[in-house]
């Protein structure tokens, strides 16, 4: 005879709302800014990306101290303190290791842990997914650039002779530079990430092959494209790190980095923006070819 046991769990079928593809983009894009700060993780998964970001905003602070502290705009420039194109040099390197250790996070488990079928189930397309993941990490990765940036213009703008409402009137033209070198560098690097962790589910060997590609990559183009034979100089354009800071330069119409590999293999700023949009949009149709497959 049988021993079975039949228990009654209550089990109660959902009868709260029920949101449409809406609704699941939004409840990724929660998912993944939870999952960028490691937020309901583990302590360990909190750490690196919360000591990042604290550390930018420290010295997005300190920077526009030092400004205060040199009583005025003019003097700040003379003593050779940081503007907007200097800070794009400082939190780039920032923003690239907070990429390299969240990136992969945001994308990497959801493959190896099997659960893409169950997004999919949904009413909500690969596309959707993805978009929704692109949102999360933009909106976080964007407040390493854009916070410091916004802190030292509102801080010159205290400090310019001419009053607070009027250098934020007569440099408007600052934000959309701010903006457009931002999304170069996001582009980027996202790009590049995209490629990656398209194939690679383990965070940690994902993290060194997106940094890899970007810091060694960069040196080999350059020894590369100073070869002597033909067609040499196009290998330039792999030094992927180099456009987003050719880019800044022109646009503020500064020299921070001194001659870049595209710069000094003859190539335009014109050329490295072409290179960043193909880089962008071809690492998000790469990743999108390749969950479809997986879908």
């Amino acid at each position: 005879m049988s021993d079975a046991v039949i228990y009654d769990r209550g089990y109660r079928s959902y009868d709260g709302p029920v949101g449409g593809r809406g609704a699941t983009r939004r409840a990724i894009v929660t998912d993944g800014i939870r999952r960028i700060l490691g937020l309901r993780r583990k302590t360990r998964r909190k750490l690196l990306p919360w000591a990042l970001l604290s550390l930018s905003m420290l010295m997005a602070g300190i920077v526009v101290g030092l400004h205060f502290a040199a009583g005025s705009i003019s003097a700040a420039i003379s003593e050779g303190l940081p503007q907007y194109a200097e800070l794009f040099d400082l939190f780039s390197r920032l923003a690239l290791l907070f990429i390299a250790i969240t990136g992969p996070e945001l994308i990497g488990p959801d493959r190896s842990q099997g659960v893409l079928s169950v997004y999919f189930s949904r009413p909500m397309t690969v596309g959707d997914y993805l978009t929704a993941k692109l949102i999360a990490f933009v909106s976080v990765t964007s407040l390493i650039y854009l916070v410091p940036q916004i802190a030292l213009h509102l801080g010159l703008a205290s400090l310019s002779v001419d009053g607070f409402l009027a250098y934020l009137g007569g440099n408007l033209d600052v934000l959309w530079k701010i903006l457009a070198v931002s999304l170069a560098f996001i582009a980027v690097h996202g790009g590049v990430l995209a490629v990656i962790t398209s194939y690679i589910d383990r965070t940690g060997f994902a993290a060194a092959a997106f940094l890899g590609t970007i810091i060694a990559g960069r040196n080999l183009a350059e020894v590369i494209a100073e070869a002597s034979f033909p067609g040499a100089r196009w290998f330039s354009l792999l030094a992927l790190d180099d456009h987003p800071r050719y880019v800044r330069d022109w646009l503020f119409d500064s020299d921070v980095g001194g001659v870049y590999a595209p710069e000094a293999a003859g190539f335009g700023p014109w050329v490295s923006v072409a290179v960043i949009a193909v880089v962008g949009l071809g690492g998000a149709f790469w990743m999108l070819q390749r969950y479809r497959r997986l879908a």
